[in-house]
């Protein structure tokens, strides 16, 4: 496929996809992709639109349309004629617009796993619902990256990487991410906060011994030296790589780990507490809403505060197994700084590590190196095309040998 002639369409104008569509249009180098943004709402699609015209000379083409709606979103598809859809809305879009992808002929890229804002403590494993539609893509020949951010995303690609080159066996994968990161909110996500804060309330679910544990939320912890930022106190917490990880390498014992700082676990314990975390709708006048869904209209929205975030965020795969008979750990990392991030594209390091390799993956379907013509998970496709990408695109990572 020639790139220069492509339609890509971003589909969610929420802070993801509109890092998203900044960075296609500054980093486009030599291609003249055409470029399409459809948004719930007219004024969030507009905005962003004319930024970009503003900043960088690319004019999108604008469309509004609900994704949950998959009549309208097949009718709005197939006006654009879209060679890939990257869906950057939220989680419980995602099989609306799979299947809208399926009637049209385009490509289809998410950045995490299905979910419903209901759902709560899901059964392991995760994917089936998209798992279900993967018959489908393969007949029709088109491509479906699923959860291609950076954890999950790019963490998967390491694994895949230190798997090719590095270890001949793996025994375990640590997913490692610490954001030690400072601004000045007294309370505040980096991302969108209904997910995170629910995703911290969750029972936590690793891969061990092929089978599946759990443990209540903050039960399991451990500590590790990171590159720049030092030895930082992980929780384990449930996430969707963990899942898809061990379909692929199952021998390996598998678990995310994620640092919560003193100050945030001490004010989420008390809202979690007062009820503030509930799923469970409340009575609101002639409304209903959940109590968390609430907090998460009031909390500041990480990109508003993405100028104030100061400091850096270690996020990589640490993996162990054996080399020639020989035991060996590889941290597989990425470092990346928020005062980079926003020079770069105005935006907190969260958004940035989840925008760029979606473009990254985009670019490879449409230039034929990730164009599989199924559905895959990342850890499924070569490695080295996609490093290669995000790193030009700005995203640096290393592997490092841990001593034992």
């Amino acid at each position: 496929m020639n790139i220069n002639t492509a339609n890509i369409v971003v589909i969610g104008m929420g802070t993801v996809g509109k890092v998203l569509a900044c960075a296609f249009a500054k980093k486009r180098k030599t291609h003249t992709y055409n470029l399409h943004l459809i948004g719930r709402t007219e004024q969030s699609t507009s905005d962003i639109t004319a930024r970009i015209v503003s900043l960088y000379g690319l004019s999108p083409q604008r469309h509004f349309c609900d994704a949950k709606q998959t009549d309208a979103l097949i009718e709005t598809l197939r006006k654009i004629g879209p060679h890939i859809v990257v869906n950057a809305a939220t989680p419980d879009t995602h099989i609306s617009v799979m299947r809208a992808c399926l009637q049209v002929g385009a490509h289809y890229i998410d950045t995490a796993v299905f979910e419903m804002p209901e759902d709560f403590n899901v059964p392991a494993p995760w994917y089936s619902h998209e798992l279900a539609l993967r018959e489908q893509f393969q007949q029709k020949g088109l491509t479906a990256i699923l959860s291609i951010g950076f954890d999950p995303g790019v963490v998967n690609v390491f694994c895949a990487k230190v798997r090719k080159d590095y270890l001949d066996t793996i025994e375990s994968i640590d997913i490692l991410c610490a954001n030690a990161g400072t601004h000045n909110q007294f309370f505040a996500t980096n991302f969108n906060a209904a997910v995170n804060l629910k995703e911290l309330c969750e029972d936590t679910g690793y891969w061990q011994h092929g089978a599946w544990h759990s443990s209540p939320p903050f039960t399991r912890s451990m500590e590790f030296n990171f590159p720049t930022i030092g030895v930082q106190k992980l929780y384990s917490v449930g996430h969707d790589e963990v899942h898809s990880l061990s379909m692929n390498i199952p021998e390996a014992k598998i678990e995310f780990w994620m640092r919560v700082g003193d100050e945030f676990r001490a004010t989420f314990d008390v809202l979690k507490k007062v009820g503030l975390l509930s799923l469970k709708p409340i009575e609101l006048g002639m409304e209903a809403i959940s109590p968390l869904d609430y907090l998460a209209k009031v909390l500041p929205s990480a990109q508003t505060f993405a100028n104030e975030y100061r400091g850096t965020v270690c996020v990589g795969a640490l993996i162990s197994g054996t080399k020639d008979g020989i035991s060996k750990t590889i941290f597989m990392h990425s470092v990346c700084n928020h005062e980079d991030c926003y020079s770069d594209l105005e935006t907190q390091v969260t958004a940035y590590t989840t925008a760029l390799p979606a473009m990254a993956a985009t670019l490879l379907i449409l230039g034929g190196e990730w164009d599989v013509g199924t559905m895959v998970h990342p850890e499924e496709l070569p490695p080295d095309p996609f490093l290669n990408e995000i790193r030009e695109l700005g995203l640096e990572w290393r592997a490092t040998y841990i001593s034992h």
